[in-house]
């Protein structure tokens, strides 16, 4: 059976193919039976699962983050979201390792990547902290980023909710350091030394935050501490080993950027932002990432309609636009949104 890509599956639908683990928890239901919820995917999106007890006696596992499964199983549909039943479940090594066919299986189509060229995404990226900043903060952003390019290339951009695939750190910031330059026009009276910098450094703490760029998982750092804290003690260490002023009021409104970047208390961050820069950083971040949600959601959902279903983190459905017979209205728990 060929691959059936997750932005195109559709309730019934018979699978026979191979996934990427992404998240795994064991869990039990309210009848006391044991099921494990899965969260699979390939390089078009993500779809959840359900392996119940009677199958889980069958194929024990263990399964963990990052395994490349094969599974046999329908799509059905809960709550107006599409999930896999499965009924068979294992591991591509356990597969190997008994002698079993893999003749389908190609992580090529299992790995979601950013769409961009890296290396292009790079060049361009490092161009603009080379013309866009003047000394001293081009210098320390240029330490920071010829010290982590290889994990600011392969790093994703978040766990779940954007850019979070191979590469997707480095696309996001790239996003963002784009329209930081193009307000040197808009906002001429602000420092866009600091606004270009922020831009490219507000989300470094993410190679120390996440892990395993193909299915990302926090690191115990990242739990503990989390990206914003990660990349303030970044971006102060490399400030001191360049001997860069930590009382300079320059760099203390850099770290007050990162700090604030996520806008607010609620949000994780320690403050709110307090300077021009800071708010403009912190909009520009709220732009982009925002925006590749919707697309992602766009991309990946398969409800039916002239609506998506319901969006958590959104908070909302999304119009898809154009004609689509027999679905004049968003899904009734979200119309009166």
């Amino acid at each position: 059976m060929a691959h059936q890509p997750v932005n195109t599956l559709k309730k019934g639908a018979e699978l026979k193919q191979f996934f990427l683990l992404h998240q795994v928890e064991d869990r039990t239901a309210k009848d006391g039976r044991r099921f494990l919820d899965l969260l699979l995917g390939d390089k078009t999106g993500k779809i959840k699962a359900k392996v119940w007890d009677d199958i889980l006696k069958k194929y024990p596992g263990p399964f963990v983050v990052g395994d490349f499964v094969g599974v046999k199983g329908q799509v059905d549909s809960y709550k107006q979201e599409l999930q896999i039943n499965v009924k068979y479940l294992e591991t591509e090594k356990s597969i190997r390792f008994r002698g079993g066919d893999l003749s389908a299986f190609d992580p090529e189509l299992l790995i979601q990547a950013t769409p961009h060229d890296r290396q292009e995404l790079w060049q361009e990226l490092h161009g603009l902290a080379e013309t866009g900043i003047k000394p001293p903060l081009k210098d320390l952003v240029l330490a920071l980023l010829d010290r982590h390019q290889t994990d600011i290339q392969a790093s994703p951009g978040a766990q779940l909710y954007h850019h979070p695939y191979l590469g997707g750190l480095l696309e996001h910031t790239w996003s963002v350091a784009r329209h930081a330059w193009q307000c040197r026009s808009v906002y001429p009276e602000l420092n866009h030394d600091l606004v270009l910098a922020g831009a490219i450094l507000h989300d470094l703490g993410k190679i120390r935050e996440l892990a395993n760029p193909q299915a990302p998982q926090r690191t115990p750092r990242g739990h503990l501490l989390g990206h914003i804290v990660l990349g303030w003690e970044m971006v102060r260490q490399e400030a001191q080993a360049l001997g860069f002023d930590p009382d300079d009021h320059l760099l203390l409104q850099l770290e007050h950027i990162i700090l604030s970047h996520h806008g607010a208390e609620e949000f994780g961050s320690p403050v709110v932002p307090k300077t021009r820069e800071a708010l403009l950083v912190y909009y520009l971040d709220e732009i982009d990432s925002k925006l590749k949600m919707m697309d992602q959601h766009l991309e990946t959902d398969n409800l039916p309609g002239e609506f998506t279903s319901h969006h958590k983190v959104l908070r909302r459905v999304l119009y898809r636009g154009g004609e689509h017979p027999g679905a004049d209205s968003p899904p009734a728990e979200e119309s009166e949104n």
